[in-house]
């Protein structure tokens, strides 16, 4: 008998499920103890199982969340935008105020326990797209926290609860003389706005807050300030709009600029004029293919387009077809 208990109870099991499962292999064999050796051999597993639970606590306990998850965000993913860490941030702190509802330590959080989480979110009405970035910033600080703590395993890996991807579109990028067609044949507002992104490569959300000063812009967009010379000939368009160079396109939001272009787009596209429904960030590829075949030289195309890296802007170029 003694033999048959340190069997059950030689490795550590993980799970009251785990250790049924043991008991549950050594069925024959237990099938033939008396009631008072079965009893033994419970009291056991039981002392097994609160050993594990105490040795897991012991070590849960000299692990400071808060601590962590800022050692984190100040140094995982160097290179990713201060959109991004606050992304990420912000998905994290979704997670602890579930867990604080829950009742449950996210430290011991389980694979159907992050499930849920995710479950959650979805029932919240979040976005598949921000449902998608808690449990990938999710998963990244518990793969973080599984190198510093053995103790600590990602529940999020291998979830299949996350809002799959779309399809997603092809990249278009629109010739020159297609932008031309589109400056020449949307209505004023919407030609100056044009103008703007496939000149100076910004994107949409930089539009509402754009202001325009002795031949430079000013703008805030992704979390950042950024400025930058203006050709002429597009603040020519902008007053021939008759819109103030002071904020040319304030009470509008990056939505709405969104939608209207693509909506007079579209229009073009059913005539004919051209070849694809392009987007106002089709634009922005079209300033990037533009600026990178004037001279090759990606430092000064990551300046124009505001990445945080070289490797972005390498990654962006490759994807529009460009770059080595």
């Amino acid at each position: 008998m003694d033999a048959i208990a340190q069997k059950i109870t030689a490795s550590p099991a993980t799970s009251p499920a785990e250790m049924a499962m043991r008991i549950k292999k050594e069925a024959p064999t237990l099938s033939g103890l008396a009631p008072e050796q079965l009893e033994l051999i419970a009291r056991l597993v039981v002392t097994h199982r609160l050993v594990n639970e105490m040795n897991i606590a012991v070590n849960l306990a000299g692990i400071d969340w808060q601590k962590e998850k800022a050692v984190f965000l100040a140094n995982a993913g160097q290179e990713q935008s201060r959109h991004t860490w606050r992304g990420y941030n912000n998905a994290l702190k979704k997670l602890e105020t579930w867990a604080g509802a829950e009742g449950i330590n996210p430290l011991e959080l389980t694979p159907a326990r992050a499930d849920d989480f995710i479950y959650s979110l979805k029932a919240s009405g979040a976005a598949p797209a921000s449902v998608r970035l808690a449990a990938a910033a999710a998963s990244s600080f518990y793969s973080f926290l599984n190198r510093r703590y053995k103790t600590i395993d990602n529940p999020f890996r291998g979830t299949k609860a996350r809002p799959k991807k779309k399809a997603v579109r092809a990249l278009v990028i629109p010739t020159v003389p297609e932008v031309e067609t589109i400056l020449r044949e949307l209505p004023g507002f919407w030609s100056a706005a044009a103008a703007v992104m496939a000149g100076l490569g910004l994107r949409a959300g930089a539009l509402p807050g754009l202001s325009i000063k002795g031949g430079r812009y000013f703008t805030h967009t992704k979390g950042k300030d950024i400025d930058g010379d203006i050709a002429p000939e597009i603040v020519e368009r902008i007053k021939a709009a008759g819109l103030p160079l002071r904020e040319p396109f304030t009470g509008r939001t990056a939505n709405s600029i969104e939608l209207m272009f693509s909506y007079h787009v579209k229009k073009l596209y059913s005539a004919g004029k051209i070849a694809a429904a392009y987007s106002c960030h089709d634009l922005r590829h079209f300033a990037a293919v533009r600026e990178y075949n004037r001279d090759k030289d990606i430092r000064r195309v990551r300046d124009f387009l505001g990445h945080a890296s070289i490797q972005v802007t390498e990654h962006y170029l490759k994807s529009l077809g460009e770059g080595e």
